[in-house]
Formats: C-alpha cells, sequence, structure tokens
C-alpha cells in the first residue's frame, strides 16, 4: 500500500497541474484591442493568430484621407525584397466617423478587401465575392490627433472559387 500511495501521490500532483493549465486560444496571440495609436493589427486567418506565425520583415503601412481609411499589412523575406509571401489589405470609402460599417463587395467604390496566403491571391473585387460582404466597426476615427481604431471581418474566395480565406477578430490601432 505504501508503495502504491508513493506512486499515485506524485501522479496526482501532475494531473492537477495541467488541469490548472490552460492552453493559449489563438485569439489571445492577437495584440490587444486598443485605441492609443499604437500601431497594431492582427486578425484571425482561417482560425490562425496572423501576423503572429508568420516569419519575415513586417510593413504596416496605415492611412486616412478624406473618409478614405487604407490598412496594408505586409510580409516580406527582408525589408529589400520585392516578393511579398504574406498580406492583409483593407481600403474602405465613406468613413468619416466612429460606428459599425458594412461594405458590400458589389460595389468596389465601397472598399477594396485583399489576403495573400500561400501564394493564393483572395480580392474583393473579384467576380466571384460579388455577393459578399465585409464588416468593419470603427471605434476610434481622430482627425485632428490622427488616430484610427476598429475591428473588422470578411471572407474571400480565390478568382476560381477553389479555396477561401476567413478573416476574423481582426482589430487595428492606428495613427497616421
Amino acid at each position: 500500500m505504501k508503495t502504491r500511495s508513493r506512486f499515485l501521490y506524485p501522479l496526482l500532483v501532475v494531473l492537477l497541474f495541467f488541469a490548472g493549465c490552460k492552453k493559449e486560444e489563438e485569439i489571445d496571440k492577437l495584440p490587444p484591442a486598443t485605441a492609443s495609436g499604437l500601431g497594431t493589427f492582427g486578425c484571425l486567418i482561417n482560425g490562425k493568430a496572423w501576423p503572429v506565425y508568420e516569419k519575415g520583415y513586417h510593413l504596416l503601412q496605415t492611412g486616412y484621407y478624406n473618409g478614405v481609411l487604407q490598412l496594408t499589412y505586409t510580409i516580406k523575406e527582408n525589408e529589400l525584397s520585392a516578393y511579398t509571401s504574406s498580406i492583409v489589405s483593407i481600403i474602405t470609402n465613406e468613413i468619416n466617423k466612429p460606428g459599425a460599417y458594412i461594405i458590400n463587395f458589389s460595389n468596389n467604390h465601397h472598399g477594396n478587401f485583399s489576403v495573400k496566403q500561400r501564394g493564393v491571391y483572395y480580392f474583393s473585387n473579384d467576380q466571384i465575392n460579388q455577393s459578399n460582404f465585409a464588416w468593419v466597426n470603427i471605434t476610434r476615427l481622430d482627425t485632428v490627433y490622427g488616430f484610427a481604431a476598429g475591428t473588422f471581418g470578411f471572407t474571400l474566395f480565390d478568382e476560381n472559387g477553389l479555396t477561401s480565406v476567413k478573416v476574423e477578430s481582426g482589430r487595428f490601432d492606428i495613427s497616421y
């Protein structure tokens, strides 16, 4: 009996330790949803945190002017490389104040959304995506100090409709 408890006690301690450990969720790997111009950008792409796993030179280009909000996150092999391995780009028109916006892809005038993952491009202006839409929730738009923050999500198909990319839980906090 003494031998049995000598093995069971450590086993019980190990099991309790692992039961108390919570596996980190993908969404927890994204930058926090802030609104202070911190220069953050992240989303889940097909359920995986992005750009967390991507190696290379990371570049976030942002801008806002006269209702047009532009966010492009690019990953390249290095700073001088012309080849981009991964991209998420959001360009929305007619954003003039905080609030929820639905951008219908059937009208390219309202914006363009694109993703490049694993060598496949997905564009909102491709014919196959014309019945889809994106949602963007602007939580802060400060045109005096040049800050914008919000959340977004959308799904796109490649031009042949063979593969899709689901972008969800997107968040940004930029200064421009």
